[in-house]
């Protein structure tokens, strides 16, 4: 049975970045790079199956209405099995719980032709989020990978 904790921490930082290390595509070098960085300083959800990490998400909080899903990853043996979705809907849930209005994404965009992250993308709109922008170049992004924004309004209680 699936189960998604909150983990405030960084207990599993090095499980997060090792999950993520070991997908065949979704994030390059430099990407893994930031990730390293930046995992310690957010909020991460996780989703277990007995023990085993499945997949996490990483929240940056902007204030007090605003968050940023700033990495996702599920194993690939668990992919398509609804374990990605479960931890977004963990994520707004409590993230609306919060307060929080609104929460984003940063992905590749479309002009980028990745079949990969046609996929990405297609999953986050399902999950509710609608594209706002992109821009090319994104500041602090490798040259040649557009940035596609994303944002999903949060119900608020």
């Amino acid at each position: 049975m699936v189960t998604i904790e909150r983990d405030t921490t960084g207990a599993h930082v090095d499980d997060c970045h090792t999950l993520a290390r070991g997908l065949d595509r979704g994030f390059n070098e430099a990407g893994l790079d930031a990730m390293a960085e930046t995992l310690p300083e957010q909020t991460q959800y996780l989703a277990f199956d007995g023990g085993e990490l499945l997949g996490f998400a990483s929240i940056d909080e902007h204030g007090p209405t605003v968050a940023e899903l700033a990495w996702l990853a599920v194993r690939p043996a668990a992919q398509g099995a609804g374990v990605g979705s479960r931890l977004l809907d963990g994520v707004a849930d409590r993230l609306a719980a919060d307060g929080v209005e609104l929460l984003t994404v940063k992905t590749l965009a479309a002009t980028a032709d990745s079949e990969h992250y046609a996929r990405v993308r297609s999953f986050y709109e399902a999950a509710g989020f609608r594209h706002v922008e992109t821009i090319d170049p994104y500041p602090e992004w490798e040259p040649g990978n557009p940035c596609a924004i994303y944002v999903k309004p949060l119900a608020v209680d």
